[in-house]
This record gives structure tokens, C-alpha cells and sequence, in this order.
């Protein structure tokens, strides 16, 4: 695999003079008091005054302070008067001034996640979990619960009306979906790996459930609900089958099976393409692994989940395998923004909520655990598109659909064009507004040998 510097431009326009900085991932943190400080503080400057206190007779005689009196006292001092001033300001100083620093001077993010995290969750973890009570699994037709709610394990087609199709609740595969009645706050979530709900704290009991800030659009009390219990490991060598057996919907009049007719001269995938065999259609390939030497066609399946990590030298034969082509920069344009030339692919202004493109936690954060910079050196870890509340479904997301009926063009998956100098758009799932908004989002930073998480692609193809 080859990449160009992924931690550094893989959010950045880096196309002429208008380079940005992804400023999602850049963390500034205040110091915090140590312990150890103050006690060196108080042992510098207080000795003497606690001399002449210890010694009745007043401060003694120089002949007094040999080894013997520093062997006698200076314990004494340390013992009787260290611990009252560690006790009575130490703990002062670190509560009021590092929560302080946090609110006033780092991000959104940090405020929303991490610091309100270390103040509310942390301690709710410890109790939480210490019982390691894990959620019932549900199997297809089966009862299912997250918080105080209950639902139905149905196949996410089958969630009709004022439910949420909740992941991560039920077995058979990522197409069955806990289905709930609608939380006033309904937003998917993941915390610590685990898949959530967000809804009112209340309905989040303890100890099976705990909830974390941060996560959630809303009032406060409105958090992320998810399992006490830690969550299944992710093992990145696995490649699940999670798209086997999935067939494609017949495509609009002239074109191919799975595509939509954009004009009287084009046809484009209904869906962000997902990779089967070529030689066994039947038999998907693994939408979390690049492909690398497999003989891969593309297909545009509902349900199906959307490929990533795809280069886009790959992506351009897995289009001509199935007889297509990638799409050119003009002919995604206009698939996205229509003869109207709107801005997003539903029209001319944004509707927060209708494509899959505001994760409240960058994924290798949260996969990671950590904010360091060694971590976006590992943006094509298999985990990380398998993470809750990141990568949908291929028609998941029924508002993000052009009039034309072609689904995410916006956020979900970074889409490869037929750019020779390396061009994909649309943005993903954490971001639709750095390189551009909505369909004028583009990324020029890497070759077209480039491949991570959040690179996906779509074919185009002429009418017949």
C-alpha cells in the first residue's frame, strides 16, 4: 500500500492556496498541577518557620543545627504538616483550575467529549461496569432493549415509521436493527466502542446501562446510552462476509441493473458500490479490507455496506469488471447537484441530520483511545469503518437522496472520480464542510494509489 503523508492531508484541501487544517482532530490541553510540586514548594520555603514552632525555646543556636537536629526534626515537619496542606489545597487547585482550563480554552470537541467525559462518565464507568452485565442479543423476530426501551430485532427495511433501527442490538448481521419507538432525541451513538442511543439519562438505568456526555446533541441530559459491559473486540485481520448474497435492484429505463438515470446521457449507481467476486457474484468481498490482488467487480446494492479503504486504481477496474466506468469530476457533479446546481444533493441549503456526516467523535479517537498523532498513521485499521454510528448502510439514509434517486453523494464515504492527479468528493461520515460543502467537497491530497477508511467509490456508465 502506498499513501502520501495520510495523518497529515487526509482532512486537509491541500490544492493550491487553499490548503486547510482539519481542526477535529487537534487537541490543546492545559497542564495540571502535580502533587509533587506543591510539596517541594512548601519544603523549600516553610522550614524554618516550622523550626522555631517545633522548639519551644525559640529558634536554636547555631551550634544546635547539626546533623543530629536535622535528623530529629525534619521528619517530624514532613509527617505533622505536609499532608494538612496536601489535603486542604492540593485537591482545590487541581479541581478548580483544570475544569477551568478545559471549558475556556480548548474545542467543541474536547468540551463536548473528552472533558465532560473525565467529569460525568468516568465515575459511572467504574460502577457501571464493575458488574459486567452485557445487553441480551436479539435474534431476527426477537425482543430487544437499549435503556429503558424496548423494540423489535427486524431486518432495518422493516423499520417503518416513527422507530429508530438501532445497530449493534441484535444478531443475523448489520441489516437487523433493533427497532425502537423514537426517542425525542433520537441520534445514534457509540462510546467507547460500544453502539448507543442518544435519550434523556433517565431512561439509561444502571447498572446494565451507563451513559457518556458529549455525544449527543441536545440539553445535557440528553447522552449517549450504551452497554455497561465492554465492547466485542475487533480483530482487524477478520474480514467478515457482511454483503454475501445480495443482489442488485433493476436500474432506471436504459441503464444497468443498480443505477439511476441521471440525463439522457448518463447513468450512475444508485449506491456507493460495494465489491463482489468476479468470478461468484454471490460471494461479497470484505467492504473493510483493500482488495488488493482479488479480481473484484462493483455492484449498487441497498443494504449492503458501501466499500471502503479502495484506492482508486481499484476502484476504476471493479467499475470496468462490471462494465462501467468511475465516474469523471463532471459527471459526479451533476449527478449531486442536478441542472438546478444545488449546493447539496436534497438542495440549495444544508438540513443537518439527512446524510451520514457529523459523527461526534473522530473514529481512530475513539477505536484508539487516544488524541496522539501516531494514530492517523493508522487510518487503514479494519476496525475503524467497523465502528458503531460510522459507516451506514448503502440507502440507509433516506434525506440524502437526489431527486433522481442516487443515495450519499454526500458524507457516508469519501467517492473516487476519474482524476489522474487523485480527486475524491463528497466528504465521509465525520466531515462534509472542510474541503467544501456538501457536492463542492473535494480532496486533492493523495495519489491515486491512496487508500484509507473513508475512501469509497461509485461507477458511471452511457445509457443504452
Amino acid at each position: 500500500m502506498r499513501r502520501a503523508a495520510p495523518w497529515l492531508c487526509l482532512f486537509f484541501a491541500c490544492d493550491g492556496a487553499t490548503e486547510r487544517a482539519s481542526t477535529t482532530v487537534e487537541r490543546e490541553h492545559a497542564p495540571v498541577h502535580e502533587v509533587g510540586d506543591a510539596i517541594a514548594e512548601i519544603d523549600d520555603s516553610s522550614a524554618p518557620t516550622i523550626d522555631a514552632l517545633d522548639d519551644p525555646n525559640g529558634p536554636p543556636e547555631v551550634g544546635d543545627t547539626t546533623p543530629e537536629t536535622i535528623i530529629d526534626t525534619t521528619p517530624e515537619t514532613i509527617i505533622d504538616t505536609t499532608p494538612e496542606t496536601i489535603i486542604d489545597t492540593t485537591p482545590e487547585t487541581i479541581v478548580d483550575t483544570t475544569s477551568e482550563t478545559i471549558v475556556d480554552t480548548t474545542s467543541e470537541t474536547i468540551i463536548d467529549t473528552t472533558a465532560e467525559t473525565i467529569a460525568d462518565t468516568t465515575p459511572e464507568t467504574i460502577v457501571d461496569t464493575s458488574a459486567d452485565i452485557a445487553p441480551e442479543i436479539g435474534e431476527p423476530g426477537e425482543p430487544c432493549q437499549v435503556g429503558a426501551l424496548s423494540g423489535t430485532c427486524l431486518h432495518i427495511e422493516d423499520c417503518h415509521g416513527e422507530v429508530v433501527a438501532a445497530e449493534g442490538f441484535c444478531a443475523g448481521g448489520r441489516q437487523i436493527r433493533c427497532c425502537l419507538a423514537r426517542p425525542a432525541a433520537w441520534e445514534r451513538c457509540s462510546a467507547e466502542r460500544n453502539p448507543g442511543v442518544c435519550m434523556d439519562a433517565a431512561e439509561c438505568p444502571a447498572p446494565a446501562w451507563k451513559t457518556t456526555s458529549g455525544l449527543c446533541p441536545g440539553p445535557a441530559a440528553i447522552r449517549c446510552c450504551t452497554a455497561s459491559a465492554p465492547a466485542p473486540a475487533c480483530d482487524p485481520v477478520q474480514r467478515p462476509a457482511v454483503n454475501d448474497g445480495l443482489v442488485e435492484e433493476a436500474g432506471d429505463p436504459g441503464c444497468p441493473d443498480g443505477m439511476a438515470r441521471v440525463s439522457a446521457s448518463l447513468c450512475i449507481d444508485r449506491f456507493e458500490a460495494a465489491l463482489v467476486s468476479a468470478a461468484d457474484s454471490s460471494v461479497g468481498l470484505s467492504p473493510y479490507h483493500n482488495p488488493g490482488a482479488a479480481a473484484a467487480r462493483a455492484v449498487s446494492v441497498r443494504w449492503a455496506v458501501p466499500q471502503g479503504y479502495i484506492d482508486q486504481v481499484r476502484a476504476e477496474s471493479a467499475c470496468q469488471a462490471a462494465g462501467k466506468r468511475l465516474c469523471t469530476t463532471d459527471e459526479w457533479l451533476l449527478a449531486c447537484r442536478g441542472d438546478a446546481g444545488w449546493t447539496y444533493p436534497y438542495g440549495p441549503a444544508r438540513e443537518p441530520g439527512r446524510c451520514n456526516d457529523d459523527r461526534r467523535q473522530h473514529v481512530a479517537v475513539e477505536y484508539f483511545g487516544t488524541t496522539a498523532s501516531w494514530i492517523y498513521s493508522e487510518i487503514d485499521n479494519a476496525c475503524l469503518a467497523q465502528l458503531p454510528a460510522s459507516l451506514d448502510l448503502a440507502g440507509e439514509n433516506d434525506g440524502c437522496t437526489t431527486p433522481t434517486g442516487v443515495h450519499d453523494l454526500m458524507g457516508n464515504l469519501h467517492e473516487w472520480v476519474a482524476d489522474l492527479d487523485g480527486t475524491f468528493r463528497g466528504g465521509f461520515f465525520d466531515d462534509t464542510v472542510i474541503n467544501g460543502e456538501g457536492c463542492l467537497y473535494r480532496t486533492t491530497a493523495h495519489d491515486v494509489h491512496h487508500w484509507d477508511y473513508s475512501t469509497g467509490f461509485r461507477c458511471c456508465a452511457d445509457p443504452q
